[in-house]
């Protein structure tokens, strides 16, 4: 063997090893880097358990207590704050109507033990952080009616739904009142030729997912409150 075949085979293994470790960084860069595949995997599977969580809470709005409506037994806060001291919850009320509006929050009560004392009564919500994206559903520690004098003075348990910083857009709120609207992603009438049935509330959680420039929406219908 001549050394300018020894220096050729070492020519053409040295480009095969470069070949290979750049296919190695490029499969590590899109399966485990920013935005890769892992990443994005855990903020879907994330969004999806998170907002499927809160869509159940939500159907309990307004049950068990004589009716229910919108401005009284559930709220729409817009600026919402909740303090990581204090766990008080801030923001201004937004007025819901038959056009939808939108917030940062909602909190809303029920009675889910058919109790006849207003104490018994139990208070949950929705808050998302716009400045860490995170997703949160709120608890009342304690006796939380009437919702509409209580819910800026209260202590609120927190759990997370989505962690900080896992998506680049916070989940936004909306509700609007006298509204048609089927629930969890139904088909709608233009595939299914049928009208989607009337719901006194209809609350949407928009999300954008690990997909640039995605839109998606969450709908619920709740049927115990009324317009």
């Amino acid at each position: 063997m001549s050394l300018i075949s020894l220096m050729v085979g070492m020519a053409i293994s040295m480009f095969a090893v470069l070949g290979a470790l750049a296919l190695y960084r490029s499969t590590t860069q899109t399966v485990f880097g920013d935005g890769g595949l892992v990443r994005s995997s855990l903020q879907d599977g994330q969004l999806a358990s998170g907002l499927l969580s809160a869509q159940i809470t939500l159907q309990g709005a307004g049950y068990g207590i004589t009716t229910p409506a919108t401005g009284t037994h559930m709220l729409l806060l817009s600026n919402a704050l909740l303090n990581p001291d204090t766990l008080v919850l801030s923001g201004t009320v937004v007025a819901i109507n038959a056009t939808a509006k939108s917030g940062n929050a909602l909190v809303w009560i029920s009675n889910p033990g058919l109790s006849a004392n207003s104490a018994d009564y139990r208070c949950l919500g929705l808050v998302s952080d716009t400045s860490t994206k995170a997703l949160y559903m709120i608890q009342s520690s304690g006796a939380c009616s009437p919702l509409t004098t209580q819910w800026s003075t209260i202590t609120w348990l927190r759990r997370t739904l989505v962690d900080a910083n896992v998506q680049a857009q916070a989940v936004t709120l909306s509700a609007q009142n006298a509204s048609n609207c089927w629930p969890y992603g139904a088909v709608p009438k233009t595939i299914s030729s049928f009208d989607p049935p009337a719901a006194s509330v209809m609350v949407k959680l928009g999300y954008s997912g690990s997909v640039t420039g995605a839109s998606n929406t969450y709908t619920s219908c709740l049927a115990n409150l009324s317009s």
